[in-house]
């Protein structure tokens, strides 16, 4: 509170107290020499006024928190609530004003310092609070933690997780440890006949084992990809260059970089990193030749191409020829087979009308067979009838019957024709 505030303050309390009414001029008098106090009079009661001061600030500290920074606002009359308000029928007791200002310096010296010890119990809480959470840290997924002591690797590795580690004297480094695509720079080598070459966009995906992971950066440091694997590519892509032609490299042997550049690789990885790191896959495209050789190979290329596009037309032709025959044959074994169905259809019909014939001539035969049966049985049966009727008797009745209706018979004896039948017929 300033010292206007606190005069103002003085003030009102002098205006609402009760007026005396036996108060008289010299009163008034009075009055205005108590208003015209000189500040000699003031510091005559300095040592008082100190005292009651130390009172008051002990017993408001004792109520105010360390941790507050509000400012302090203690309502200055309440203190000096012992010094009565000046009752102008008392003449003894001259007024007297505290020394204001050297009250506010005393009472905001004081208040600092709470201020500044809060301060400084704020900073240590929230250093504490920050040390604790920059020792909790968390591993992610596809990620394993490896810790340095003092800069020295510890044998601890973490998954992924929340962990705990020691302040100020352990770091934590996340290592991938999921299948990694790495991109190698541009390599260049040179080939046997001295032609250089330049290799790029070269990708290789390797794939760290968590048990290796330790030795690993103990003996290459957590970059043990480049000599592990980036260096070895490199090595064995210049030794393959330099033990082939340029032919070799670009053309003809140009599949079999990428199997034996991948064994060799793995082979260096299981002698120098103990097979810390797996090889899953390596891509290397066609390198990049001298504009002059890549002109001639594009010529190449063409007429290679014209060869194929004139072996193409032949293969074309020899096929269309093939194709011909193929339908010239199938159209002759399909007449010939459509021939043989005519003549087996005819086959069958003469074997049917064969077999109609037979059938007519068995029942022709069975039909002439049974009229001739059945005239032979009417003639025996004749035969038999008339063997029964016509007995000797019975002849020569009809004979004489038949002789006695004519009246000249020409015989010549008895040796005759006639004359033996006639004789037979009418006995001796």
């Amino acid at each position: 509170m300033s010292q206007e505030s606190l005069r103002g303050e003085i003030d009102k309390e002098v205006e609402h107290s009760e007026p005396y009414p036996s108060r008289s001029k010299s009163g008034s008098s009075e009055e205005s020499k108590v208003e015209l106090t000189s500040i000699s009079t003031l510091e005559s009661t300095e040592e008082e006024v100190d005292e009651k001061s130390n009172k008051y600030k002990e017993r408001e500290l004792d109520t105010v928190s360390i941790f507050s920074d509000r400012p302090f606002t203690s309502d200055i009359p309440t203190a000096y609530s012992e010094y009565t308000s000046p009752r102008f029928d008392e003449k003894q007791q001259p007024l007297t004003m505290p020394d204001i200002e050297c009250l506010q310096n005393r009472l905001g010296g004081n208040i600092s310092i709470c201020k500044f010890c809060s301060g400084i119990l704020l900073v240590v809480i929230v250093g504490i609070f920050s040390i604790i959470l920059s020792s909790v840290h968390k591993i992610e997924e596809g990620n394993v933690g490896v810790y340095y002591k003092y800069g020295a690797i510890m044998d601890t590795v973490t998954y992924p997780g929340v962990h705990y580690m020691t302040p100020f004297a352990v770091d934590v480094f996340e290592m991938q440890i999921r299948p990694q695509t790495d991109t190698l720079n541009p390599m260049r080598s040179v080939t046997k006949d001295g032609i250089q070459n330049t290799f790029k966009d070269v990708q290789v995906i390797t794939r760290i084992r968590v048990d290796k992971l330790v030795h690993m950066i103990k003996n290459y440091g957590r970059e043990f990809k480049h000599a592990l694997v980036f260096d070895r590519i490199k090595e064995e892509l210049r030794i393959f260059c330099a033990n082939s032609t340029v032919d070799e490299v670009y053309n003809t042997k140009f599949l079999a970089i990428v199997a034996q550049v991948k064994q060799n690789v793995i082979d260096s990885i299981t002698r120098l990193g103990d097979g810390g790191l797996e090889v899953l896959n390596l891509v290397i495209p066609k390198p990049e030749i001298p504009d002059d050789i890549a002109h001639n190979y594009k010529q190449v290329k063409v007429q290679w191409t014209e060869q194929l596009v004139a072996t193409q037309q032949q293969k074309t032709e020899a096929i269309k020829k093939e194709t011909e025959k193929i339908r010239a044959i199938a159209d002759a074994e399909r007449n010939k087979a459509v021939l043989q169905i005519k003549i087996q259809e005819k086959i069958i019909e003469k074997e049917g009308d064969l077999n109609i014939s037979a059938i007519n001539n068995n029942i022709l035969k069975d039909k002439e067979e049974n009229g001739a049966n059945i005239e032979k049985y009417k003639i025996e049966k004749e035969a038999e009838a008339n063997k029964a009727l016509y007995t000797p008797e019975y002849v020569q009745l009809n004979m004489a019957k038949s002789m006695s209706n004519n009246t000249k018979y020409y015989f010549s004896g008895q040796e005759s024709a006639l004359g033996g039948l006639i004789t037979k017929i009418f006995g001796n």
